[in-house]
């Protein structure tokens, strides 16, 4: 396990890019909403999907401005707390896992997960509780093994350390 990580600032980092992302989404669905009815999207016949295919745009970016806006909340309202090697895992653990020869360090999060960034000098990624991963975890400690059944077969995980 990685020295002591500040769980605290690193959720407020996750938060600040959630934030921009969220920025930059929203002006794209506001770009897409208007391209959607813009004059030069009108239909000039009846096989036309010029209007119908930036109204999908628009929808699709809407949906990420929402998707955003809720995970903010949900880790907003995040309690962030310490674990130790015999506490269970839950919402805000740092988590390392090894599979094979394999060791990775996830923030177990209720939200925004699969992002994936350098923190205090260490690689990491997010890992949403909704996540077969992520809710394969819940309840388990330092020591215990998570099986998570994929496309590609049964993996397993072995819980190396718990902060």
């Amino acid at each position: 396990m990685p020295p002591a990580i500040d769980k605290r600032a690193l959720l407020a980092t996750i938060k600040d890019q959630l934030a921009r992302e969220l920025e930059r989404s929203t002006e794209r669905a506001r770009d897409a909403a208007d391209a959607a009815t813009h004059e030069e999207n009108r239909a000039e016949g009846d096989k036309d999907m010029r209007a119908t295919e930036a109204s999908y745009v628009a929808r699709g970016h809407s949906e990420r401005v929402l998707q955003l806006e809720q995970a903010l909340a949900k880790l907003g309202a995040l309690n962030v707390r310490d674990f130790g090697p015999d506490d269970r895992i839950a919402s805000s653990a740092l988590v390392e896992l090894e599979s094979g020869d394999r060791r990775a360090l996830y923030f177990l999060l209720p939200a925004a997960g699969g992002e994936r960034l350098q923190f205090q000098g260490v690689a990491l990624q997010t890992l949403a509780t909704t996540s077969p991963l992520g809710a394969a975890l819940l309840g388990l400690s330092e020591g215990d093994e998570a099986e998570v059944t994929t496309p590609q077969g049964t993996r397993s995980y072995v819980i190396t350390g718990v902060q």
